[in-house]
């Protein structure tokens, strides 16, 4: 593999600076609510927050079944936009409900409110979700960037507002949904761009169907518990901080975590430009190009945490002290520990990417399971011993087995890419893929 080979196509390129410029500004609002927390709040607040985020997570990423996945690539409209809208609103209203359900288990009833209010405000980020697989869909990457640059400030703000005038979390999280419900009512919902993207208007906004409902479901499912899977890895260490040591050293411990952000939306903005490139790669049998994304994944991962690790190395205490308060700066070596795994988890996070794209989705759920296994076990070993330190060893031990497995999975992803005798090019191809049993691919 050559060094030009690692080049980044044109169109790639475009669509990496929209999503990269929409999710840097969002990315930094999103971290911006923890550092508003932390400066007008204490570390019970900022843990509160975090332990509300960490309950309702991974119910409501489970009801999204990433559904925008499935649309931005039904190259063939198997499925209408009004069905998968429908499709998502009732997965969604029942994510509240499994919601209310836990907040009801709550003795406290501030922290029961605080998780239906948390629960809310991640449901109208998933209903604005829906309608970005649409414009991913039609190439309208910077529709997507208008409506995240619109989205964090305002919900920021809001949320910053209500923070300062109350001193409440729950005030300040009800700020955040509102930010989050006026961007989606006054911008997401209008679909003009469908007429200039040479595209036509849904003739319904909701269409119910029950054999495609049902066929959706089945094709959604493994994507939906791979989001839970997902979910719980990164919380798992915080249910057993908060069990352990109390939902002060849980604000610490997620204040110093969410500095990894920086590292998570530039990943995060590589694997949407990537999406149909590997996907058409992988439908062409096209296995050099394949190891090319690959490639770059692992090295975008890499890049990224060997200049957080030299930061939290040599300035971690004077970058958390400033950032938050004082008793942050007193844990730097948290810092470093969780830049180490951060790293590991940047690689794992883009090769994820990859391996959706590829339609290698079943595979990931023993490997996301493992994941959640090995996290709780390093978590129930290292933490009651060490505490946060104990706490930042299992996130690390969590990305290392997930970046194993992924490893594993995509060597058996590159070994399929070898089509039979005649049968080259990307119908033929895919029927091949079908045939064998093989990981689904995405169907052009």
């Amino acid at each position: 593999m050559t060094s030009a080979s690692l080049r980044i196509g044109k169109r790639q390129k475009i669509d990496f600076a929209w999503v990269l410029s929409g999710n840097v500004l969002y990315s930094a609002c999103q971290w911006g609510i923890v550092l508003v927390l932390a400066k007008l709040g204490t570390a019970v607040q900022v843990g509160e927050y975090a332990l509300a985020l960490a309950v309702s997570a991974p119910v409501v990423l489970f009801a999204n079944l990433q559904l925008r996945v499935l649309l931005a690539s039904d190259i063939k409209n198997k499925f209408s936009f009004g069905q998968y809208l429908t499709f998502r609103s009732v997965s969604l209203a029942g994510a509240m409900v499994a919601v209310g359900a836990i907040a009801c288990t709550q003795a406290d009833a501030r922290r029961a409110s605080l998780i239906l209010l948390m629960g809310f405000a991640q449901v109208l980020e998933i209903v604005s979700d829906i309608y970005y697989g649409l414009m991913q869909k039609h190439n309208r990457m910077d529709r997507i960037s208008h409506s995240l640059i619109l989205k964090g400030p305002l919900s920021l703000g809001m949320l910053a507002v209500a923070m300062y005038m109350t001193r409440s979390v729950a005030w300040a999280v009800a700020g955040l949904a509102l930010g989050r419900l006026l961007v989606l009512v006054s911008f997401d919902v209008r679909l003009g761009f469908l007429e200039n993207a040479g595209g036509a208007r849904p003739t319904h906004l909701w269409e119910w169907n029950a054999g495609n409902m049902g066929r959706l479901l089945r094709t959604a499912f493994p994507l939906g518990v791979i989001s839970l899977l997902v979910a719980l890895n990164s919380n798992v260490p915080r249910y057993f901080v908060e069990s352990y040591a109390g939902t002060a050293d849980l604000g610490i411990f997620s204040a110093i975590f969410s500095l990894l952000t920086a590292g998570n939306l530039v990943v995060g903005a590589f694997g949407q430009s990537i999406f149909l490139p590997v996907a058409m790669a992988c439908a062409n049998f096209d296995r050099a190009q394949y190891r090319v994304y690959v490639a770059q994944a692992v090295a975008l991962g890499g890049v990224l945490g060997a200049g957080g690790i030299l930061a939290a190395t040599f300035f971690g205490g004077f970058i958390l002290s400033n950032l938050f308060r004082t008793e942050y700066g007193a844990r730097a070596d948290i810092f470093v520990w969780l830049t180490i795994a951060g790293t590991i988890g940047f690689m794992a996070s883009g090769l994820g990417y990859v391996m959706t794209a590829a339609r290698s989705m079943k595979p990931q759920i023993p490997l996301l399971a493992a994941t959640v296994l090995a996290a709780a076990a390093a978590s129930v070993w290292l933490i009651p011993r060490y505490g946060l330190q104990g706490a930042a060893v299992a996130a690390l031990v969590t990305a290392m087995v997930q970046l194993a497995g992924s490893a594993l999975i995509l060597i058996r992803i590159d070994k399929q890419l070898r089509p039979a005798p005649g049968e080259v090019g990307l119908f033929h191809g895919l029927a091949a893929l079908e045939a064998k049993s093989v990981p689904e691919r995405i169907e052009a």
